[in-house]
């Protein structure tokens, strides 16, 4: 276990399910990830249209998102392990894998995404000193995420709820108890998939970029929680042959995958969807739309 967490840390993503790391990246390696970004906006995907998701999303008016980004440049590799993320990773999760990477721009006029955790409380212990959340998302902010720039709102504490609302009839901060989790060009936000999370309207004018990039425990099996996804989870063995030693021991569980059957399986991307999961998480977890 990693012994470069403070204690003081470890209050803290107890008690709200979150933490916000300030200047992990510089504002120059955020300037060449926006750059990445924008070209990678601007490309067309062959998988446009599929019933599962596409590489590129433009569902949302005023927004972006680019699904599997280290698949489509290796620039992003480097945020696999990074060294200042990846002592919480080992804290928080314990032995962590890398499950999917999506970008997210937002531009004057987005909307709300709509509340969502992405597994249940059940899914989050501290015994014994000891924190283990079963799913860990990392925001890397390319851009200020301030309130009015459609950052993440979160509901501190939900991450241990034993009691849920009707979040669909709460938008943004309607949310009782919800804050937004704002922060400058650089910061980047931690949190259980078991809190309750939001996106807020962007009123201001340029753009919002965020990076994620998702982790489970070793012991969670990702290809059967949403498989017609799964071609954005799975990275091909020729990305995977760039990893340095400790990217590829983070995404270690594609060397149990049979990617070859799921490739010959269309079916499984051109469905609609079906009740994979616990009626309760099915709910509260659709792909994160920060």
């Amino acid at each position: 276990m990693s012994t470069d967490v403070s204690v003081e840390d470890k209050f803290l993503f107890d008690l709200q399910g979150f933490l916000l790391l300030r200047e992990v990246l510089s504002k120059e390696e955020c300037e060449r990830y926006r750059e990445v970004l924008h070209t990678l906006e601007q490309s067309e995907y062959e998988d446009a249209g599929m019933a599962a998701r596409g590489t590129k999303e433009l569902k949302r008016a005023n927004q972006v998102r680019l699904n599997g980004i280290v698949r489509l440049d290796p620039a992003f590799d480097s945020l696999i392990d990074h060294p200042r993320i990846l002592p919480y990773l080992q804290e928080f999760v314990g032995d962590p894998q890398l499950i999917n990477t999506w970008s997210i721009t937002k531009f004057k006029g987005a909307v709300h995404s709509g509340w969502h955790r992405g597994i249940t409380t059940s899914d989050y212990v501290c015994k014994d000193g000891e924190i283990r959340s079963r799913m860990f998302n990392t925001v890397y902010f390319l851009t200020d995420n301030g309130p009015e720039d459609g950052c993440v709102v979160g509901l501190p504490g939900s991450h241990k709820s034993s009691f849920d609302l009707k979040f669909d009839d709460y938008d943004g901060l309607e949310l009782p108890g919800s804050m937004p989790i704002t922060g400058k060009t650089g910061d980047v936000l931690l949190f259980s998939e078991c809190v309750v999370h939001n996106g807020l309207l962007k009123t201001t004018d340029g753009e919002r970029s965020n990076l994620y990039f998702n982790y489970v425990h070793a012991y969670y099996n990702v290809m059967m929680r949403e498989p017609k996804n799964c071609h954005h989870f799975y990275f091909p063995s020729d990305v995977r042959a760039r990893f340095t030693e400790s990217q590829r021991n983070l995404t270690r569980w594609m060397d149990f995958t049979n990617w070859d059957y799921c490739a010959q399986r269309p079916d499984l991307f051109n469905r609609e969807s079906r009740p994979l999961a616990a009626p309760e998480r099915q709910r509260y977890a659709p792909a994160p739309l920060m």
